[in-house]
């Protein structure tokens, strides 16, 4: 028998699970960047060196995060099986609704077509890993501000595991434009589960004039 408390907390979880789906299809990096610019991460000369080889080749096509999501996948459709409004605060369905929303959330469809493309996407860095002081070797690419730290994680696709060829200084929640082949593979963390993976061909400081494609 679920518990008044722990139906409650589980319809506010839902609430904040699909309100962060919804930040995410709005997504505006600009504020965030912004707000990390006095404490974003300083790459070194021949990490700047790559990112400039990388961008000024031509070869990675700037993606959104709404590119990554299929057309036809919509997580609020699993809202139209419960009727929230009829709940009681001791309502089992409440239990039931969250762990079909979060099943929904980890196995949220990839986006076939992007499979392989070499591309630049800009996002918020969640670390995985800390190498000693500030380095780290992978992190999960997100949308948002806070996503898979401060609030629960986008669908798994919107989440990007990316590996580095070398460890990095780069810091939580810095903004960055990342740049390699998009792979579809499921991966699982603590913090979240992500639909696609980036060798990192090349990662800089995210550029507030570069969030929109040409």
């Amino acid at each position: 028998m679920i518990t008044p408390t722990a139906a409650r907390r589980s319809i506010c979880l839902l609430a904040a699970l699909l309100c962060c789906w919804h930040s995410v299809t709005a997504l505006a990096l600009t504020d965030d960047y912004e707000r990390q610019k006095s404490e974003q991460w300083q790459p070194t000369r021949e990490e700047l060196a790559k990112a400039a080889e990388a961008k000024n080749s031509g070869k990675y096509e700037e993606i959104t995060w709404e590119n990554l999501i299929p057309a036809s996948w919509d997580p609020a459709k699993v809202f139209d099986k419960f009727n929230f409004d009829s709940f009681s605060d001791d309502d089992p369905r409440a239990d039931k609704a969250l762990k079909e929303f979060q099943a929904l959330w980890s196995n949220a469809p990839a986006n076939k077509t992007l499979g392989g493309k070499l591309v630049r996407i800009a996002g918020f860095v969640a670390p995985l890993d800390f190498l000693g002081g500030d380095q780290l070797s992978e992190f999960l690419l997100v949308p948002y501000f806070g996503a898979c730290i401060h609030v629960p994680p986008p669908p798994a696709n919107q989440i990007i595991y990316v590996i580095l060829e070398k460890p990095m200084g780069i810091q939580m929640m810095d903004t960055v434009m990342v740049y390699g082949k998009l792979e579809i593979e499921k991966s699982e963390s603590d913090i979240g589960d992500a639909g696609y993976r980036i060798k990192a061909v090349a990662v800089e400081p995210y550029a507030a004039d570069e969030t929109e494609p040409n």
